[in-house]
């Protein structure tokens, strides 16, 4: 039986992936992505899927359709530069994520399945107030965990607001942004290394990371569409890398800077299983192995 499915923030490194799993797995379902493009490509879009460009907040009005899934994904997602886009998080992580949510709730969709972030967990829940970012992306939880009591409780008891939970850690891999304010580290030290330019790291450098292979997210945001119930499902590589160990892999040479070096380590925060026990998900591809198919694939220029 064909379905509706709808992914927010679908032209985007992660939304991409879930469009071309998804397509790959069923071709006769009707796949919408909905994207503002503020940081999404149409380089990433898939054929067979449909591509709407606008705001989530307008979501109502650009999505007639009833769709049986939603994947939101279409959030501000990066760290450092939230400081000088509080304006923009906020629009697109609480205006925007609400009117999703909303959406859901009156369209009485099947599943919402959201991407959250993993900074919720870093020291002792404390990081989830320290930049604009992480702040709604919390709060964000709250708010669907809480709409699944709520709704209990509405004018309309038979419906239930059936939701999952899903955690990013790192992402990478194909379609990765590499080039300016809004690239993601891994992309951005293989523009570094093609261009045979110094690997710059905000010190001290010894902050880990749990890199995750963007094909094994989108397989766990789709394990949780389909059995995935409530909160708790974090995505994650088990083992944690530094950035000096990252910018070591490509081969250096490291040049260190003083800036915003991110969250607390993610890899001493402990990490729940819900998604490997639950779901059956696993991780396929560590970070240092993808680092050195990418160097024999692109042998430096001495």
């Amino acid at each position: 039986m064909s379905r509706t499915i709808l992914v927010t923030g679908g032209a985007g490194h992660v939304g991409s992936h879930i469009i071309e799993q998804l397509i790959q797995k069923n071709p006769e379902d009707k796949i919408i992505s909905l994207d503002n493009y503020f940081n999404g490509s149409k380089n990433n879009h898939i054929s067979r899927a449909e591509y709407r460009e606008g705001h989530t907040k307008d979501i109502d009005k650009l999505i007639p359709e009833t769709p049986d899934i939603v994947f939101h994904l279409g959030e501000y997602a990066r760290i450092a530069p939230s400081f000088d886009d509080i304006e923009q998080v906020f629009d697109m992580n609480t205006i925007g994520t609400f009117a999703v949510v909303e959406f859901c709730k009156k369209r009485k969709v099947s599943k919402l399945v959201y991407a959250a972030s993993s900074t919720k967990f870093a020291t002792n829940g404390e990081e989830r107030f320290a930049n604009p970012y992480s702040f709604t992306k919390a709060n964000n939880v709250d708010l669907i965990n809480n709409y699944g009591k709520w709704c209990k409780k509405m004018s309309n008891p038979d419906f239930e607001f059936n939701y999952a939970i899903c955690y990013f850690y790192n992402a990478f891999g194909p379609r990765e942004k590499g080039e300016g304010k809004y690239s993601t580290l891994i992309a951005k030290f293989q523009q570094l290394y093609l261009e045979n330019k110094s690997f710059t790291v905000n010190k001290p450098g010894t902050q880990k990371r749990n890199f995750t292979y963007v094909g094994d997210l989108a397989q766990g945001m789709i394990l949780a569409a389909e059995k995935g119930n409530g909160d708790g499902y974090t995505l994650n590589n088990t083992k944690a890398y530094s950035i000096i160990e990252i910018a070591q892999s490509f081969g250096g040479p490291i040049e260190y800077k003083d800036g915003y070096p991110g969250r607390q380590d993610s890899g001493d925060t402990p990490i729940q299983d819900k998604a490997r026990t639950e779901l059956g998900w696993k991780t396929t591809i560590d970070i240092i192995d993808y680092i050195k198919d990418f160097v024999a694939k692109h042998p430096r220029q001495k």
